[in-house]
């Protein structure tokens, strides 16, 4: 699994399959593979994130570890004057998320990032289902670099488990931002916004 959070992963023989996925009345179709997160669908807890925070809204906005692209696509689809990027360090994700795109018209700005090596600007509002395997280390520095290039008072919105870290999460983030709070709760997986 760890080949979901690195950078050559396209060793892994390809097999695309198209994916349907309806949010609020609104379908989407969208390209997957072996080699990328949640590939049989849109997974629980991204589904719940996305869900949360469609009514909030930001000029510039970054999904963090975008995968195949389903949180930034249907993000751009619901905020259409939003400028979207979307980032990740899974080459064949950012290959599937660019096609995503182009597939549900979505103007979307896909790029190679490790977290947030390549990531220059400050945004209002950053998202990510964080990749819970590949350790504390690497979800915490994602929190770190989400409060590095927000902009003063934008959001930070993250989904986690409670059998994943989710309380030891939430103590860590009240260190690094000025506040925190869970905006939504179910099956065990928390919402979790964070303001500079």
């Amino acid at each position: 699994m760890s080949h979901y959070f690195t950078k050559e992963n396209d060793t892994l023989k390809s097999n695309e399959k198209l994916i349907l996925v309806k949010i609020n009345d609104k379908s989407f179709s969208f390209l997957t593979d072996h080699g990328v997160f949640s590939k049989q669908g849109l997974d629980f807890g991204s589904r719940l994130l996305i869900e949360s925070i469609l009514e909030y809204e930001g000029k510039k906005v970054l999904d963090v570890g975008c995968g195949y692209g389903p949180l930034g696509i249907i993000f751009k689809s619901f905020n259409p004057s939003s400028d979207v990027s979307m980032i990740d360090v899974n080459d064949r994700a950012i290959k599937l998320s660019q096609k995503n795109a182009t597939k549900n018209k979505a103007d979307v700005n896909v790029f190679y990032s490790d977290g947030f090596s390549e990531i220059k600007e400050e945004y209002d509002l950053i998202f990510t289902n964080p990749p819970i395997r590949a350790g504390k280390d690497v979800i915490y520095a994602f929190f770190h670099g989400a409060e590095n290039h927000l902009k003063a008072e934008g959001m930070f919105f993250f989904v986690m488990n409670k059998k994943h870290g989710a309380p030891s999460a939430i103590k860590k983030c009240e260190e690094i931002f000025s506040s925190v709070e869970v905006i939504n709760k179910k099956s065990g997986y928390y919402i979790i916004k964070c303001i500079k």
